[in-house]
């Protein structure tokens, strides 16, 4: 029996499962069994182990200085194969270290049932070949006070991805913390923003799971990345829309830049590579980014409005793109003289 025939017949049998669950009053769900263990990561613990302190060693060579006194509140994270994306994964790293959390929200796109708002698993626990992970009380709560935006959809919890793969590294990296997984079709991101920012609080952590563009030329790849990742440190929220598919997660991205405006989060680029970088050809390649949203507890909102005091926050702002030119080996005007005036130790991240 083929390591793919193994998986199939584990989905399957989960699928079934949850399916019979779902049917029967009285009954909890089950634990939510890893799928895509073998496939998008090595089965075996100590493979895979072995395989993110690889990857973890080789982020180590980035240079990155966590920004003094910044608060880490989200991370975007690739969702591929750990052969094409677990280079740019790894650099997580660089800012959960020393770090805890109670909740991880975890936000990623629908690849494989169609349905519109979100799925919310109700199993107890989801597993991996690290062990089990606690799904958090709120989980059930968002099911519960937001019943028309998120439901249970058991075969999207049979099926899915892309909150699988990102576990592994989030075991590795964190200890003691329960998840909140949401997988998103499609519906409006402003109100699952707004269901969702009910559960922030300050042992919290945001990660979403979202490649970038699909299946172009390496330059071609390359362009539209940038583009994006812009809009993204930009947080703008109109660029980052539907009509423009940039990203597999566009909507958990467009959900996670409202939380940003709304609190005050600067996001910065902590790495980018394409599959065409790693393990795939050059002619067809997927993009990832590895993307840290901070939280600066010396630049409060002003009452009433988005943005952060105006002269840190158009450093940041500068010092986010300048991150951008020197991942992506490229000149971005703003970028010139972003270090000018980073003497604050708050902003002198690279």
């Amino acid at each position: 029996m083929t390591a793919l025939t193994r998986k199939f017949i584990k989905s399957f049998v989960f699928l079934v499962g949850c399916l019979f669950l779902a049917i029967s009053p009285g009954f909890a769900g089950s634990v939510r069994q890893a799928v895509y263990d073998g496939q998008f990561y090595p089965e075996n613990a100590d493979e895979l182990t072995a395989l993110i302190r690889k990857y973890t060693e080789l982020a180590g060579k980035t240079p990155f200085t966590f920004p003094a006194g910044a608060i880490l509140k989200a991370l975007i994270l690739p969702h591929a194969g750990y052969v094409y994306s677990g280079w740019t994964a790894a650099h997580a790293s660089k800012v959960l270290k020393n770090q805890s959390y109670k909740k991880i929200i975890i936000m990623g796109p629908d690849h494989r049932v169609g349905f519109a708002n979100c799925a919310v698993s109700d199993a107890p626990a989801y597993e991996t070949s690290l062990g089990k992970v606690l799904l958090h009380p709120d989980a059930g709560n968002l099911r519960e006070n937001h019943s028309n935006l998120f439901k249970s959809v058991p075969k999207s919890d049979a099926m899915e991805h892309c909150i699988e793969v990102q576990l592994p590294f989030l075991q590795h990296y964190l200890k003691d913390f329960a998840i909140v997984p949401i997988v998103m079709g499609p519906g409006d991101a402003a109100l699952y923003a707004g269901a969702i920012n009910g559960l922030l609080d300050s042992e919290t952590l945001i990660v979403v799971s979202s490649d970038l563009s699909h299946y172009l030329p390496q330059d071609q790849a390359i362009s539209t990345d940038r583009e994006t990742i812009r809009h993204i440190v930009d947080r703008d929220i109109e660029s980052l829309s539907l009509k423009n598919q940039i990203a597999c997660g566009i909507i958990p991205i467009q959900v996670l830049t409202r939380l940003a405006l709304d609190h005050g989060w600067q996001p910065l680029l902590l790495h980018y590579s394409n599959s065409g970088d790693t393990a795939g050809p050059k002619d067809s390649v997927v993009g990832y980014a590895a993307i840290a949203y901070f939280k600066m507890p010396d630049t409060p909102l002003q009452k009433g409005s988005r943005l952060m005091d105006k002269k840190k926050g158009e450093l940041l702002l500068k010092l986010a793109r300048k991150t951008i030119a020197d991942r992506l080996h490229i000149q971005i005007k703003e970028a010139e003289d972003s270090s000018a005036g980073l003497s604050d130790e708050s902003f002198t991240a690279r």
